[in-house]
């Protein structure tokens, strides 16, 4: 058995706890240092779940020909993961720069190069040739080859029987590439943000409702602090968040899935009982505890660790018993 994680490789820059952002010809110094690390969906799911203790994970993204490249190649192999990197001849490796002023919102500074360009026949070599169990894909709204042909790469999951979670960024060229695939979609992760602007509602319940009216199997929307909300077509599940001291809430999307991954993986769920209610009151549980524990520390894969979500996990119980569970 083993995990497929695709989309974007990048090369976080972050700098936390400014105290400000100076005018311009200012200097500022950053208290906390400058840290350079893996970034991307591919790259962050991945991680984390070789920290949470996953083996036999594969991650495939495009780089540059260049030191950066080798750099994200040479991180993933140090912190267990495979990386199958597209190699982008004629570009250089992604890079994003994260500013963290205290007090206020992130602030990104990032660049569109080889994190673009993964091309759909290379993913889908490279999912004949890992053969995974899950299939992880991030990024879409920043992908265009593989929005493109997104519909035939989730057929072929399917057809290998491999789940499939899908998740989103905003994207630059509409939504219909998703509504083109949703049937072919076992899971499905976005933001209150994205959720809206994808379905046209406001509310999360209507947001899921809406999705699994599109044809996605397991549709789940989660809001920060407020928790998440998922649905099947006969059930609608609403679930507070864990109680966290909240530092930088950089990769918690991406933590939430690889919580939720973790989860499946370890229980050999597959997509026809994922859709249990109770087992995804379960997954939901793992992939919640994951997304705060990554926001107690700074960066996107720092803090998801085993250790964090034992420690984390000591509230489940609690978060189980204010979970609403509703047969539709």
């Amino acid at each position: 058995m083993s995990i497929l994680c695709s989309g974007s490789f990048v090369a976080d820059i972050l700098i936390p706890d400014l105290p400000n952002i100076g005018p311009p010809g200012s200097l500022t110094y950053a208290p906390n240092g400058i840290h350079l690390s893996p970034g991307g969906h591919s790259s962050n799911v991945s991680i984390d779940l070789a920290q949470l203790g996953i083996e036999n994970i594969h991650a495939v993204g495009a780089v540059g020909k260049d030191e950066m490249g080798n750099f994200l190649i040479e991180q993933l192999r140090n912190r267990g993961v495979k990386p199958i990197p597209q190699i982008i001849e004629n570009s250089t490796t992604a890079k994003n720069v994260a500013l963290l002023v205290e007090g206020e919102d992130r602030r990104y500074i990032a660049e569109l190069t080889a994190n673009s360009l993964l091309s759909s026949s290379y993913l889908m070599k490279t999912i004949t040739g890992v053969s995974p169990s899950i299939f992880y894909q991030g990024t879409l709204g920043g992908l265009p080859d593989i929005e493109k042909n997104l519909n035939n790469i989730l057929k072929k999951t399917q057809n290998q029987d491999i789940l499939n979670i899908v998740d989103v960024i905003m994207p630059t060229n509409g939504w219909n590439y998703l509504k083109i695939a949703a049937s072919y979609i076992d899971i499905l992760h976005t933001n209150q943000l994205e959720a809206s602007n994808l379905t046209m509602e406001n509310e999360p319940i209507r947001s899921v409702k809406t999705l699994n009216q599109m044809g996605i199997k397991l549709a789940i929307v989660s809001d920060g602090e407020k928790g998440v909300v998922a649905a099947t077509e006969d059930y609608l599940i609403t679930m507070p968040s864990y109680t966290v001291t909240q530092r930088d809430p950089t990769g918690a999307g991406d933590a939430l899935c690889a919580g939720m991954i973790n989860h499946i993986y370890t229980n050999k769920l597959t997509s026809e009982n994922i859709l249990d209610p109770y087992s995804i009151i379960d997954t939901l549980l793992m992939g919640q505890a994951a997304g705060a524990a990554c926001v107690t520390g700074l960066g996107a894969t720092t803090s998801v660790t085993k250790e964090n979500l034992e420690t984390i996990l000591e509230q489940r119980e609690t978060v189980r018993n204010k979970t609403k569970l509703r047969k539709i």
